[in-house]
């Protein structure tokens, strides 16, 4: 079970020093992440599972994870010749242990002059999907 609990005061000391002042930048997000499958995917990653590392206590894929697999089908030439710019996330269901997921990427050139969008997919093989997402890219 999941249970919320308070950080003891006498640990809350010790780390508040490493505490960010500032909110992280949020802009609102309103535009529809659209379906993703492998007819609209220009690229697609087959076969990624979690390692025990990946794992939370309750056995479930750590979020940071996916972050991970949505770059695994990213092509190579954004990765290299840009930078990430933004990221939409929408998470849709848990995944454990024993999944096997796949990634779907499907690439926009937004204006031509270098600033690229990517919408993602990471489903489990059986097609439940896991996260939908969007990722914002511009030229280094």
């Amino acid at each position: 079970t999941r249970k919320l609990s308070k950080i003891p005061d006498e640990v809350r000391g010790e780390i508040s020093g490493y505490f960010v002042d500032s909110p992280p930048i949020v802009e609102e997000d309103d535009q529809k992440l659209p379906k993703l499958d492998e007819r609209t995917a220009d690229y697609i990653r087959h076969g990624l599972t979690p390692r025990w590392s990946d794992l939370d206590l309750n056995q479930h894929v750590n979020n940071v994870k996916y972050i991970g697999w949505i770059l695994e089908s990213a092509p190579t030439s954004i990765l290299e010749d840009h930078e990430l710019a933004a990221m939409t996330l929408e998470y849709r269901r848990e995944c454990k242990r024993d999944s096997v997921v796949q990634s779907l990427t499907s690439v926009l050139d937004k204006d031509g002059g270098g600033e690229i969008e990517c919408r993602h997919l990471l489903r489990l093989d059986g097609g439940g999907e896991i996260v939908k997402g969007r990722t914002g890219w511009r030229r280094k």
